[in-house]
């Protein structure tokens, strides 16, 4: 297997296709391209087709979705067919689709092919029947469709063609070639939205081969010297004060730096905006545009060797990239410096000459202030985790380079999801971009603190460092299921996060979780998180039972409601001295709290969490399985060289029998329990972490005594590092003289000065006793002008 065929498995494991057995997977369309999938096919209905198209207003899960408008007459069926390959009709075989219409009563059903009839009614064609599935009832309101038991209905079908043929069907070898939606729902004007379509097993072949309309894939292919402008959306990009606004919406950035990933796996992990290289192949560009990504070309200004140095070349490049549709912000450099920031106002100049409307955004170490004068968006950056920083000390970090810039600054900050490349020399001997096929840091749950640490120290957009870290081959799956799950969140919060003002921290019941209050447009917006100590080494349990929160300035008319993708609840809440009280009844790492009064926006939450729970279900279960994985052969190895925990094999069985537990309530589709199970999970297996890495720096003066205990994956490479240790043993000092303990009268050999001859300058060098005041003696011209 190549690299490239080792990220395709990686990334479609995460997206959930049926890993290849016998070729075979999932074929799924979440209608995020700007093309419409559904063709029309037989009718006996009298209709107009008011419109046909794929529209951002209003999708099941992602950005948009597929909208059909009709104005029926009369009739009794319209049939509107996706055509798939072949998918052989076997108990294995399953179909769906969501549709949200305004009418009840449209259908999902299955055409099958039998190849070994022929039509009757037209003996070239082979005889097809059409299984009925579910049938459309919630109107205004998304449902699933599903095709259940296609053998079964196959067999009913084989009994009504032999009654009324009069002989035998043959059934053999029977495929589905199509999905078909019969859209009549009586006369009168008919909406039906479709999103999120699932069907297969299909072979490998068959899924690719998936036709379209030849209309919508006439376009000759982009050449990677094409300039061409990419004009599918048609929004606008703006900034507008501090904000960055999207089509005249406030915009939260969740973006990622993008490597050689592919870019389906990035939309479907939720990120909104992909940082590429200004010389971006055009397809990726495309490719990037048509899955409703948005990108930021990178053009370093002021590097050495840069090509844009020249003013010329700098307008020439902004000139082609202002022409596509895609661009949200040029990122003009990263880990700048005070002294860069005169070059790069110049730059910016030139850049706003040439696409005057574009946000510039760039990524500061110092200097914040004369840089925010001439960037829309200010980017910082800090890794913190296996440091000495603890968390607090980051969060005062991240809001102190906050307030060093204007105060209306758009700040935002990039994640750590990766080990930095002198940790990976120091600790592997390797390069960051090389693989690890033994388990390494950083642990997911890192990944959420640092995120939820950002917003709530007021950042008003978050980018992840390294998709390459999220691979398998960086051992990274759980990292990458972790930022899908933070997406799904922050794409809930976004309404509150992007009006969100200035944080107030409060204390918990517990000392390790603080809480920040944040009050937003829409309400007060609450994020308690864990900030015990150590936290960046290895977090622990991090969880509470019970935790409870006074939040102030909550108006009285306000419920809380606790949002994540699995479950949104309400929870109770009274009034108390200095403002309103909150028990939150199980709490881990991070969660969200709304204080809101807008009936609207709850009912949006709970409608996003039912389209999300399955999903987030799933990730949590795969993130927590595939950590346990990593956790158990690390434990073996430790176990192996002799340091065991007495309770090491409880907490694993506790692990897989919550594992279990949340896997069959998945099963029952009972999936917001599912979800919190999942989470439950990973409490055994972190306390397992914990200990064993407590037990490891319990004789170090600092955790970083030890370059290899700063993580839990380091431990059998820490003890291997102690064991070396423990059998050295000191020798004479080959540095004679080098600790300067012999008495000042006492002549040292090893240590000569070396005579130097200064003008009105005497050199002196002695070895002391004690702290003496420094020898000052006039020199020539103080003495002439004493005289």
């Amino acid at each position: 297997m190549n690299s490239a065929q080792k990220w395709a498995a990686g990334w479609a494991m995460f997206l959930g296709w049926a890993v290849p057995v016998a070729g075979q997977q999932v074929h799924r369309n979440g209608f995020e391209l700007p093309r419409t999938s559904w063709i029309k096919a037989a009718s006996d209905a009298v209709f107009d087709i008011a419109s046909h198209h794929v529209t951002e207003q209003g999708a099941h899960d992602g950005q948009r979705s597929e909208l059909l408008r009709l104005n029926v007459k009369s009739g009794t069926f319209i049939h509107y067919q996706y055509v798939l390959g072949k998918a052989p009709v076997n108990d294995e075989l399953a179909g769906s689709v969501w549709l949200k219409a305004n009418r009840p009563g449209i259908q999902l059903m299955l055409r099958v092919i039998l190849p070994n009839e022929r039509d009757p009614d037209n003996l070239e064609n082979r005889l097809s029947v059409l299984l009925r599935g579910d049938e459309y009832r919630h109107v205004d309101r998304w449902q699933r469709l599903d095709i259940g038991r296609p053998v079964s209905s196959l067999k009913q079908q084989q009994q009504l063609l032999q009654a009324q043929l009069k002989r035998p069907v043959n059934v053999a070898d029977a495929y589905a070639d199509a999905l078909v939606l019969n859209v009549f729902a009586g006369p009168g004007p008919t909406e039906v939205w479709i999103d999120d379509l699932e069907i297969g097993p299909l072979s490998a072949e068959a899924a690719v081969a998936i036709p379209r309309p030849a209309d919508l894939t006439s376009a000759p292919p982009l050449s990677s010297a094409s300039t061409a402008p990419f004009k599918s959306r048609g929004v606008a990009v703006e900034f507008n004060a501090n904000q960055l606004l999207v089509g005249g919406k406030r915009f939260l950035l969740r973006g990622i730096n993008h490597t050689n990933t592919p870019l389906r796996v990035l939309h479907q992990a939720g990120f909104n905006t992909i940082f590429v290289d200004y010389e971006a192949d055009a397809a990726l560009i495309k490719e990037a545009n048509d899955l409703g990504l948005w990108i930021a070309p990178k053009l370093r200004v002021l590097a050495d060797d840069s090509k844009l140095a020249a003013k010329e070349n700098l307008a020439r490049e902004i000139a082609r990239l202002s022409d596509l549709d895609s661009v949200l912000l040029y990122d003009l450099g990263g880990t700048l410096s005070f002294e860069h920031a005169v070059p790069l106002s110049r730059a910016a100049e030139t850049i706003r000459a040439t696409d005057p409307g574009r946000p510039l955004a760039a990524d500061v170490w110092d200097g914040l202030l004369p840089f925010s004068r001439s960037l829309n968006m200010i980017g910082i950056h800090r890794w913190p985790l296996m440091t000495t920083m603890e968390l607090p000390k980051y969060r005062e970090w991240l809001e102190q380079r906050r307030h060093l810039a204007n105060p209306d600054a758009y700040v935002w900050t990039w994640i750590q999801t990766h080990l930095p490349d002198w940790y990976t020399q120091l600790l592997y001997d390797r390069p960051a971009a090389a693989g690890f096929k033994e388990p390494v840091g950083p642990q997911a749950e890192q990944v959420r603190l640092l995120t939820y640490l950002a917003l709530a120290a007021g950042a008003r957009g978050v980018a992840f460092w390294s998709d390459r870290w999220l691979a398998d081959s960086h051992q990274g799956r759980d990292r990458l299921l972790m930022c899908g799950l933070l997406n799904q969140e922050l794409e809930m919060l976004e309404p509150f996060l992007v009006t969100a003002g200035d944080p107030q921290w409060i204390e918990t019941s517990s000392p390790d979780v603080k809480a920040a209050v944040m009050q937003t447009a829409k309400g007060v917006l609450v994020l308690p998180l864990w900030l015990g100590k150590h936290a960046q080494f290895v977090p622990g349990q991090a969880a509470v039972a019970k935790l409870t929160l006074i939040v102030p300035q909550v108006p009285q008319s306000m419920q809380c409601w606790e949002v994540t993708p699995g479950e949104v609840r309400g929870l109770k809440s009274e009034r108390v001295p200095g403002g309103t009280k909150v028990t939150i009844p199980e709490f881990g790492l991070t969660t969200a709290l709304v204080f809101t009064a807008d009936t609207q926006q709850v009912v949006r939450f709970q409608e996003q969490a039912r389209t999300r729970r399955q999903l987030a279900a799933q990730w949590t279960y795969d993130m927590a399985l595939y950590e346990l994985e990593k956790v158990v052969a690390v434990e073996k190895e430790l176990e192996s060289q002799g340091h065991t925990l007495p309770d090491a094999a409880a907490l694993i069985t506790d692990a897989q029998n919550r594992l279990q537990a949340a896997k069959q309530l998945w099963d029952n589709r009972v999936f917001g329990d599912a979800y919190r199970e999942a989470q439950r999970a990973l409490r055994p297996i972190r306390i397992l972490m914990r200990a064993q890495w407590e037990a490891a720096i319990k004789n170090l003066d600092s955790p970083v005594a030890s370059p290899w205990a700063v993580s839990f994956f380091s431990l059998p490479r820490h003890w291997r590092f102690m064991e070396q240790l423990a059998g050295m043993a000191p020798t004479g000092n080959l540095l004679g003289g080098g600790g300067f303990e012999l008495a000042p009268e006492r002549k040292q050999e090893t240590w000569k000065l070396d005579e130097l001859t200064l003008d009105d300058v005497e050199l002196i060098a002695t070895r002391v006793g004690e702290v003496v005041e420094p020898i000052v003696r006039p020199s020539r011209s103080d003495l002439e002008l004493e005289r």
